[in-house]
């Protein structure tokens, strides 16, 4: 598959979840209280819809295109700042991207796919096409995932060979990105209709 090409390893394994598992571990910060309580109106949209579904949000596409600009304007950021040879500054934009693209991830996961997993489920080869897509998401993700925790720290932007390694994965990782987000806006995005 073609996720295999990107970092020269596949989708997933046991022992990239636990990589995984253990780095978000280590990363985790003290988030602050502020952060932690949406307003009122906002709780308030959060609430379970009837039978604890989720429903057909107007405003969620336009929330997820806005999501996919801001990733590529992040990856963008990351690039000019290699080519401006400021590589001390890029581990803090990668953790930047990767709140950026959790969030978007979060979103997408909660109430796209859940709702598209419900309002397709009549139509076998519409589902399909949903199912693919979340399947290829998960696979990316986690990739990505990687990526980030790969590349965090600091002390592989001292390394001439660890920038060119890092320059190749990442250029890896914007292809990737653009041509899943095309593909998104383009044909996932417009099976996500009211029921």
């Amino acid at each position: 598959m073609w996720l295999k090409t990107i970092f020269n390893k596949p989708e997933t394994s046991k022992r990239d979840q636990e990589k995984h598992d253990a780095a978000k571990k280590t990363v985790s910060q003290p988030v602050s209280l502020a952060r932690t309580v949406a307003p009122l109106a906002e709780r308030a949209a959060l609430q379970p819809s009837k039978g604890n579904q989720i429903e057909y949000d107007e405003k969620l596409i336009p929330q997820l295109k806005g999501d996919h600009a801001a990733l590529l304007l992040m990856y963008s950021t990351v690039a000019n700042k290699m080519s401006a040879d400021k590589w001390d500054t890029v581990p803090g934009s990668l953790r930047e991207m990767r709140m950026a693209m959790y969030g978007h991830l979060l979103t997408e996961g909660v109430k796209l796919y859940s709702y598209m997993r419900r309002s397709l489920a009549e139509d076998p080869a519409l589902h399909d096409v949903y199912r693919s897509y979340k399947r290829e998401m998960d696979g990316i993700g986690r990739v990505a995932f990687d990526f980030f925790d790969k590349y965090q720290g600091k002390e592989w932007v001292v390394s001439r060979d660890a920038r060119a390694a890092f320059k190749e994965e990442f250029e890896n990782l914007g292809k990737v990105l653009v041509d899943r987000i095309t593909r998104e806006e383009n044909i996932l995005y417009p099976l996500y209709i009211p029921s």
